[in-house]
């Protein structure tokens, strides 16, 4: 009787040591993952939202960036894009050709929701503007874009589809339907390029910790890159800082590529050679996206569609690109 007594109270024991160090366990990951999160919120553009945070898969060996969790169904992602320009541009067209010494600052605004099959693009806000001859550095004055192929409409342009093809509404008129054939044979790209689908490649599945390096070439560039690219860059992984809530991992990059074609939602094709000298991007921690690009770079590029102007340019450009990505759905 004794001895079952005595057994019964060290298995007991045993048990509640057993809970114990799993508690202290948890507590320690636990520990790691807010301490993380504090620290991701020093200095980023926002704190981490909570939700999301809960799906990170983070531990004092790493960070994986995750691919295994459902696409949303229904995104909404306001994306703003600056770049700040200085270079020469040419400029042609059946009855004019100029050329152009550029140098100012491009901003577009546009907001893009998609709930499954159906994709709407809203231009909100795009402008140029130049710096003022005595205060260069302090005040900008609007201008006309140079660099603008066609007058942008704000109005809202709605995209269906249907089979594996991708069709504008009828009902939104002869600029949606100039959009629709420029961009039903790449509009897959431009959806993973705009965040409203995942990359189709990511990362493998080992943990990654800050100061670790890979190079991005070859088979790989769709984790960076869609269209038709070829290129070659080199990541080290800097911090982990959220965009707008969404936690995420910071990369310094440098590289090379040249891209063919690659649309953009105004309906212009793009051929573009670009070297980063220096630059961060800020990639999810929990889906298959790009949130921040933040890059120094020099570019040549010819661009053109919707039967205006063909522009070719060379020059110095400081592109930033921010993603305020919403799930509204899983």
């Amino acid at each position: 009787m004794n001895t079952r007594i005595i057994a019964s109270t060290l298995f007991a024991l045993a048990f509640v040591s057993c809970d114990k160090a799993k508690d202290l366990a948890s507590k320690a990951s636990s520990a790691v993952k807010q301490e993380i999160a504090a620290k991701t919120g020093e200095g980023g553009s926002s704190k981490v939202d909570a939700e999301l945070q809960q799906l990170v898969d983070q531990n004092p060996d790493g960070a994986v960036f995750r691919k295994d969790l459902p696409f949303p169904r229904r995104l909404e992602v306001r994306t703003t894009r600056s770049r700040e320009i200085s270079g020469r541009f040419y400029q042609a067209s059946a009855i004019e050709k100029r050329t152009d010494t550029v140098k100012g600052t491009q901003i577009t605004i546009a907001k893009l929701e998609r709930a499954d099959d159906e994709v709407r693009y809203t231009l909100e806000q795009s402008s140029f503007s130049v710096p003022t001859p005595d205060k260069p550095d302090a005040t900008k004055q609007a201008i006309a874009d140079p660099l603008e192929q066609v007058a942008p409409s704000t109005r809202p342009v709605t995209f269906r589809k249907t089979g594996k093809v991708w069709k504008s509404d009828d009902r939104d008129g002869f600029r949606a339907a100039v959009l629709s054939k420029e961009l039903t044979p790449v509009f897959d790209e431009l959806l993973i390029e705009s965040a409203l689908a995942p990359r189709t490649l990511w990362f493998a599945k080992r943990r990654m910790r800050v100061g670790d390096q890979l190079v991005v070439t070859g088979d790989s560039l769709p984790m960076l890159l869609a269209g038709r690219a070829k290129g070659s860059f080199a990541l080290k992984l800097e911090s982990f800082e959220p965009v707008e809530g969404h936690p995420c991992g910071v990369f310094s990059v440098t590289g090379d590529f040249s891209r063919k074609q690659f649309p953009d939602f105004e309906g212009d094709l793009t051929d573009e050679d670009v070297t980063i000298q220096s630059g961060k991007i800020w990639l999810s921690l929990v889906y298959p996206v790009i949130l921040r690009e933040e890059l120094d770079t020099v570019q040549t590029f010819k661009s053109g569609g919707q039967g205006g102007l063909v522009g070719r340019g060379q020059g110095t450009v400081k592109l930033s690109v921010k993603r305020d990505w919403k799930a509204l759905a899983p």
